[in-house]
């Protein structure tokens, strides 16, 4: 058992039970665990609406003389929080996701950080004794009870009491909660009240007192103190944060814990007795007569002091008008702690931290207290008050309080999943690396989870929309994610139109010998449709996704969709009658398709060809242009099966397509661009059906250049009924798409559960709608500072912020590339 060392400042707290403590001189302190309020980033009116929360909690807290507020850094059981996804995954690819997510994250991220850690935010209020009962009886009986705990303490005797003690408290307990409630405040549950008790001892599990305490502090070293215990040594130090005169917008706690490495806040607040002949008022008064006099006589006799002296009467005068004000009025002091196993990066560490905050805001002062370190080390434990230490006291009303931004977070994502990148606070960074070391918020995402109805998310939606310019990182996100979800058990279909993953991946494998990496992307079915391949004629002819167990119901969407591929081979909006011929025509054959018929597309050029001489020439035109181009693809006469989709993992590409570009005007599409928007809207369908085909099976469509589908009434019912498969037949759709504006109709609200968009210089306006931002020149100006890599967020519980995308794995990053370099954009970024 170690020794302990003789502390002049005792642990104050004998005693607890659920979330309250009881100290040596019989105060009973309440403790509270605060959920952090999300600001969302560039949102000034979100921090508003926090101070105001925090300004009115405060000034309910008046009656209660002293609370304590803390932030301490916890380990988030990174471990836990990713390989807790294992029930998912799939048992093909099990011991590939070991490898990859169970192993190598956790083992990457947990040797970057040492560990990784979350914030946690507490509040303790000390309840008023006078308040206990409500007749003499029950107050007898509470001061006799003290009196002869303080016997006990003194003879060392450990004393019990009973839960009728605590109980007494109860009411000012639900009292004190009612008050916070609007901070999204909750009882400690007991379990976090031990580990915050021990945290000083580093025993956060030890329930008793005294083997919590079973700790040895050398004092030895100056301005730190050297902690030894059974299972290890560390070294930690007291820094005082003294704070600027002005502190509107000066949100330092944000800035802190940005920090990669984790930094305790500790905040000491009590509110002094303002009236009576003891009263602050009543001080200051006097302090403001005395100073007024000797400004008095410094003027008459002409003194050097009377700058001082003004000085002096300025602050007293503006400390009564202070006092008269509405505002509560209090008085607190600010202890940083920092920890280190090793005495040297200790050290480093607290000049890390006094260089950024001098660089944040020159006038904030961080004092390292030399000989001061263990009456810190007893002012920052809980039930401790303000205590003596005058000389670190700082003096301002509640509001200047909220300025501090205590109980907010910049935190993103999942709580649980696989990882994705980090958030980034709104400094500028030119480069993904840059952007990653700057934080330690790391970015999850479990997308097997969005439809299940999880507590406290905004929507049930388990759709994901990616938006952006080419080349900010659009496709590298989209195709991680596809590398991450097939390790998940998911049925997965991926569009891709450009033809670029099948090539990548197998070029990453030409050079990867990784056999986990190798057996991920031979996972991978890749399906390549060929219009020179009789073997693929047909197969995406919408109208055989009709058969006899379709009804009449069915018929409008396919009517509506054949008719736009048409449509897309020859306008005929100016001729009603051939529009509705060939309306009619379609119809028909889907009717016959539905009896039980064998017939497709090709079909309706044969009943058009039965009426006028105008509607024989367009089947004419028709047959003469689907057979010798890619369109046969999509054209059938019935006789063919259509296309399906068996595999766990298909990559489908067909070969041929020319996409024009999402801004290009359609009137100057070339014919082969026209053929290739049919094709796409066609293979609409095929997703649709993809997505119906087994709602006990979780199954999602990835699509890329997704925007196609709102270039038309058709593709937008086509995109619309694969988005509205979603919860109720276990489905979902992720796409990339170039505008953000693609995924913001008023059809489309509540539609999406997860959003990014990466910056696009002429959609911005649209990208801050979307995010429910304001149109700001500044926020204008922090989209316009995204670089690569760099985008916006918004997950499922509704919070937005500024992330970068990152990936762990050289192999993947090879297989996830988009473009090659060459020497002579190697030599670009050289002198950079």
């Amino acid at each position: 058992m170690a020794k302990k060392a003789t502390v002049k400042y005792e642990n104050p707290v004998v005693q607890y039970r659920d979330n309250l403590l009881l100290t040596t001189i019989g105060d009973v302190w309440a403790y509270y665990k605060i959920k952090p309020f999300q600001i969302n980033v560039a949102n000034v009116e979100d921090k508003r609406k926090y101070k105001n929360s925090f300004i009115d909690v405060f000034e309910r807290l008046q009656k209660y003389d002293d609370v304590d507020l803390k932030l301490i850094p916890k380990d988030m059981d990174l471990a836990g929080r990713i390989q807790g996804t294992s029930d998912d995954w799939a048992d093909d690819l099990r011991e590939v996701a070991e490898y990859y997510i169970g192993q190598e994250e956790v083992n990457l991220l947990e040797s970057e950080f040492n560990p990784a850690i979350i914030d946690e935010f507490y509040i303790g209020v000390k309840l008023k004794n006078i308040n206990v009962g409500d007749d003499l009886k029950d107050k007898v009986s509470f001061v006799t009870d003290l009196v002869m705990k303080r016997i006990a303490e003194t003879f060392r005797y450990q004393v019990k009491f009973d839960d009728s003690f605590f109980e007494r408290f109860n009411i000012m307990n639900e009292d004190v909660l009612s008050i916070l409630k609007s901070i999204d405040a909750e009882k400690m549950d007991e379990d976090r009240l031990v580990a915050m008790l021990g945290l000083p001892y580093h025993h956060e599990k030890e329930k008793s007192l005294m083997a919590m305490r079973d700790t040895v502090f050398d004092l030895s070293q100056t301005g730190f103190i050297k902690r030894i215990t059974d299972e290890k040594e560390d070294y930690f130090t007291h820094l005082i944060l003294n704070m600027p005169d002005k502190m509107q917008f000066l949100s330092v706690l944000p800035e802190i814990q940005s920090y990669k490495f984790p930094v305790e806040v500790h905040i000491k607040i009590n509110f002094p007795q303002r009236d009576g002949w003891r009263g602050l008022k009543q001080q200051t008064k006097s302090s403001k007569g005395k100073y007024r006099d000797e400004l008095r006589d410094a003027f008459n006799t002409d003194e050097d002091s009377s700058k001082r002296s003004e000085l002096n009467y300025k602050l007293a005068k503006n400390l009564v008008n202070v006092l008269d004000d509405k505002n509560g009025f209090l008085q607190w002091s600010v202890i940083l702690v920092v920890r280190d196993e090793n005495v040297k990066e200790l050290k480093k560490k607290v000049n890390k931290l006094k260089t950024r905050l001098k660089t944040f805001e020159r006038d904030i002062e961080l004092y390292q207290p030399s000989f001061n370190q263990e009456q810190l080390l007893y002012q920052t434990l809980p039930a401790v008050n303000l205590g003596v230490f005058k000389q670190w006291r700082q003096y301002t009303t509640v509001p200047a309080l909220a300025e501090l931004m205590f109980g907010t977070s910049q935190a993103l994502g999942s709580h649980t999943g696989f990882y994705v990148g980090r958030v980034l606070s709104l400094d500028k960074f030119e480069t993904i690396q840059q952007a990653v070391a700057s934080s330690r918020l790391l970015l999850l995402l479990n997308l097997v989870i969005t439809n299940k109805g999880i507590k406290g998310a905004k929507t049930d939606s388990p759709h994901l929309a990616l938006s952006g310019d080419t080349g900010q990182g659009k496709s590298f996100l989209f195709k991680l994610l596809l590398l991450h979800m097939a390790m998940f058990n998911v049925k997965i279909l991926y569009i891709d139109p450009k033809q670029e993953i099948h090539r990548w991946f197998m070029r990453a494998l030409e050079t990867e010998k990784n056999p986990y990496f190798r057996k991920l992307i031979e996972s991978f079915h890749f399906v390549t449709l060929n219009a020179n391949d009789r073997k693929n004629l047909g197969v995406l002819d919408p109208i055989l996704t009709l058969n006899e167990q379709s009804t009449e119901d069915d018929i409008p969407d396919v009517l509506t969709l054949v008719k736009e591929m048409l449509v897309q081979i020859r306008p005929i909006s100016q001729d009603i009658q051939l529009e509705t011929a060939l309306n009619r025509s379609i119809s028909k054959v889907c009717a016959m398709r539905i009896q039980g018929e064998k017939v497709g597309t090709l079909t309706v050029f044969d009943e058009l060809a039965k009426g006028s001489q105008a509607e024989k020439d367009l089947s004419d035109f028709y047959q003469s242009i689907v057979p010798k181009t890619m369109l046969r693809l999509a054209f059938s006469d019935g006789s063919t099966d259509s296309l399906q989709f068996n595999d766990q993992r298909t990559i489908l590409e067909v070969t041929g397509l020319q996409l024009p570009n999402a801004k290009q005007d359609s009137r100057t599409y070339t014919e082969t661009q026209k053929y290739s928007m049919a094709l796409m809207l066609a293979l609409g369908k095929y997703l649709e059906k993809f997505g119906r085909a087994n709602p006990d099976e979780f199954s999602l469509e990835m699509i890329d250049e997704a925007w196609i589908f709102t270039t038309s009434q058709a593709g937008k019912n086509v995109f619309d009924s694969i988005k509205r498969l979603g919860r109720s037949e276990n489905n979902a759709v992720f796409y990339a798409t170039q505008r953000v504006k693609d995924s913001d109709d008023e059809e489309s609200i509540g539609q999406y559960g997860q959003l990014f968009a990466f910056d696009s210089s002429d959609d911005r306006e649209n990208i801050l709608k979307q995010f429910n931002l304001p149109v700001t020149k500044a926020n204008i100006e922090m989209l316009a500072n995204l670089k690569k890599g760099q985008c916006l967020f918004r997950d499922i519980y509704g919070r937005v912020g500024k992330v970068v995308i990152h990936s762990l794995f050289d192999e993947w990053t090879a297989a996830l590339k988009t473009v090659n370099s060459n020497e002579s954009a190697k030599l670009e970024e050289k002198y950079a």
